[in-house]
């Protein structure tokens, strides 16, 4: 969840919807780093599940101008992070930025710098009553070398910052009353919007995959909020995430483990359920930081292992405009045929998330087996600013796997539990085999 600079923290009931969204439309998200990308021009195929927004797909060519050298999609996804300004201002809608398939690249080199021009497919969640358009105009920074001086020319004429200028981009808003945008300074892009080939209703989690092993792992990742103590929402929401989901179990054990220089706090909870007619295990490790970007080896060496075990991994925290999100993809661990659900309760993490998680499902079952990075792993994230809910919704995901032989829930029916205002979305579903 992204909040001010200076980390104070604004929670909220869902006792109303209306005064959620007005809180939601006054309060900016911000935190500091910038989406990263992976080396390759592709990207992903991840088919997209949402119950609140409306699955598009905008296709485009563009043309940036970057340093020599430069990797092509780097500077593809830095001119493209404008896209969430101009979305998330002007319809509350949001794109997969991080995760953009490029196709027809082409680099021409001229002294110090190098235009590329590319086809683009930009995966997007608009929100649903919301009229989609036939084609949708993209402004986008012509020169990512020069990204400082077009943030210092239009900061205040085409949105206005809110927590520095060096983000402007989350603010950008070519629709805003008297913005004028020079022609030198942008390329206009006109995209075609069509309903995404690859939305999905009706699909389900492995469920079956993730008991094969007759034990569940849950991993959960927190940050904190906006202070180091015990009351700090960060730190009550695994407290609560804990403990609920430990009253699940028969023998239920926790262990308070050691906590280091980057670790606040670490617990495990461990305990027996009776999912399918027998006596399974279940383990579940909550694990408490400041911001996952600025931990070091004594959480990666703790964390690793975990992760790579983990049926239902878990993130809740400050996204950090993405810098939170990648770190974590970065420290994860991942093994051969070991499917996974991962979610990312933080804010616009559909949007920030790089192709990182993905490539590693690639490379440890083999592009031919898993060419997309999706036939092992599920993305549940948020399109949206992200509120605390006290780890409820990541109770949602635990207790629909231990209710799956009983009442198995689609991702449809489960994203019912999720706050609307998050517009949630599930993507790399599309090749899930499970079914009731």
């Amino acid at each position: 969840m992204d909040y001010p600079l200076h980390s104070w923290r604004l929670v909220m009931s869902k006792t109303s919807s209306r005064a959620l969204l007005s809180a939601l439309l006054l309060a900016a998200t911000a935190a500091v780093g910038c989406s990263q990308a992976a080396a390759d021009d592709t990207g992903t195929e991840d088919a997209i599940t949402s119950n609140d927004g409306t699955v598009l797909e905008l296709k485009f060519t563009g043309k940036v101008v970057a340093d020599k050298d430069e990797a092509a999609r780097q500077a593809v996804v830095s001119q493209l992070q404008y896209v969430q300004g101009m979305l998330t201002t002007s319809i509350r809608a949001n794109a997969q930025v991080g995760m953009v398939t490029l196709s027809g690249v082409e680099e021409s080199v001229s002294g110090d710098t190098k235009t590329i021009s590319y086809a683009a497919a930009l995966p997007v969640v608009w929100p649903k009553g919301a009229t989609v358009p036939a084609t949708y105009d993209l402004p986008l920074p012509l020169d990512v070398t020069k990204l400082d001086a077009f943030n210092a020319k239009y900061d205040g004429k085409c949105g206005r910052n809110e927590y520095g200028r060096d983000t402007f981009w989350h603010d950008f808003d070519p629709k805003a009353t008297g913005c004028t945008l020079d022609a030198a300074d942008v390329h206009a892009a006109k995209a075609t919007v069509a309903k995404h080939p690859k939305t999905t209703e009706g699909k389900y989690p492995e469920y079956d995959q993730v008991w094969a092993d007759d034990s569940l792992d849950v991993v959960g990742v927190f940050g904190i909020i906006s202070s180091n103590t015990p009351s700090d929402e960060g730190a009550r929401e695994m407290e609560n995430f804990l403990t609920q989901a430990g009253r699940s179990l028969v023998d239920a054990k926790r262990t308070d483990n050691r906590a280091s220089s980057s670790i606040i706090k670490d617990a495990t909870v461990t305990g027996k359920v009776t999912v399918g007619g027998r006596e399974r295990k279940v383990t579940i490790t909550g694990i408490l930081v400041e911001a996952v970007s600025d931990t070091g080896r004594d959480f990666d060496e703790r964390y690793a292992p975990l992760s790579e075990k983990a049926d239902l991994l878990v993130y809740s925290g400050h996204s950090g405009l993405g810098k939170n999100i990648n770190a974590l993809a970065a420290k994860t661990k991942v093994a051969k045929g070991k499917y996974q659900l991962v979610y990312l309760n933080g804010c616009q993490t559909f949007a920030y998330l790089g192709t990182g998680l993905h490539d590693k499902h690639i490379a440890a079952n083999g592009k031919d087996v898993d060419p997309e990075g999706t036939k092992t792993m599920d993305i549940v994230a948020n399109a949206l600013p992200a509120y605390g809910d006290n780890g409820d919704t990541a109770l949602t995901l635990y207790r629909a796997m231990l209710d799956y032989d009983r009442a198995p829930k689609s991702y449809n029916k489960l994203l019912e539990d999720f706050s609307r205002i998050h517009l949630v979305a599930v993507f790399g579903e599309d090749d899930n085999k499970f079914a009731p």
